[in-house]
């Protein structure tokens, strides 16, 4: 039997209250009575905070209200850029069922989409970069070389596969900090890492339905609180690793507070 990779990091400092205090966060959102009337209309409000939330973080800012209508899309490299986000998080539903089995062809068919009209090779859709030349919106700068990345990516398929005992947010933390740092595609990496994170949280069965407005949150805290916790899980120190598995679950706790904010507001 596999050993259990995920789970000691549950005794790193803080933790353990960080994710049981944010799993009660969620459990008040999921918990809410009025998420059988109103749940497709909060999904769907959900699914336009957080695309625009993950582009702004990576550079592609739009105003929210050309989201919803649809004028985000022109025919500009911001449009294309931005279309490809939509694209991305249009197709998490049926990334949960792939993830559980071929996590890394649910990257590949994540990356195709949101890159599609970006990268100007078709060939490099989906794949893993073969040199050191990679789009980095974040600044995180430190990355690893061809071999190393393809080497822990390869670690991180595994991890993914075996069972673990960990909760969902200590999973999807990693694969979230893992692919910022790995950077495995030329560009959009981080786009599809916040992807992958959710897609986690759904397939754990934490956020089934895909109701948590985690990258809203991330934007909400600050683009440099969440660029300095990428860079703790970087530092590969417990003190490090533990910041940024906080971090994540406080966007999941602050992602609920807005769902449910949200949810209160609609007819």
């Amino acid at each position: 039997m596999a050993a259990d990779l995920l789970l000691p990091l549950m005794d790193l400092p803080g933790v353990t209250e960080s994710v049981m205090g944010a799993r009660e966060r969620v459990d008040a959102l999921l918990w809410d009575r009025s998420l059988r009337t109103k749940g497709a209309a909060l999904r769907k409000d959900v699914a336009i905070q957080n695309a625009r939330a993950s582009a702004a973080i990576d550079g592609i800012d739009i105003a929210l209200t050309a989201w919803a209508t649809g004028d985000a899309f022109d025919d500009s490299p911001i449009g294309h850029a931005a279309a490809g986000v939509w694209r991305l998080e249009q197709s998490l539903p049926e990334q949960i069922g792939i993830w559980s089995v071929a996590p890394m062809q649910s990257l590949a068919r994540m990356h195709s989409l949101v890159a599609r009209d970006v990268v100007a090779d078709p060939d490099r859709l989906g794949r893993p970069r073969d040199s050191d030349e990679v789009d980095d919106p974040l600044r995180i700068k430190s990355l690893p070389d061809v071999a190393s990345m393809k080497v822990r990516l390869a670690g991180l398929a595994q991890v993914t596969t075996t069972e673990s005992a960990a909760p969902a947010m200590v999973e999807a933390a990693v694969v979230h900090g893992e692919l910022v740092a790995l950077r495995p595609f030329e560009w959009g990496s981080a786009l599809v890492a916040r992807a992958a994170s959710r897609v986690v949280l759904a397939q754990r069965g934490l956020d089934p339905d895909l109701l948590l407005m985690t990258d809203a949150a991330i934007y909400s805290i600050g683009r440099p609180a969440y660029v300095d916790a990428v860079r703790s899980y970087l530092s590969g120190t417990p003190d490090g690793v533990a910041r940024w598995i906080r971090f994540c679950a406080e966007s999941c706790a602050v992602g609920a507070r807005l769902s449910i904010d949200r949810l209160a507001e609609l007819d």
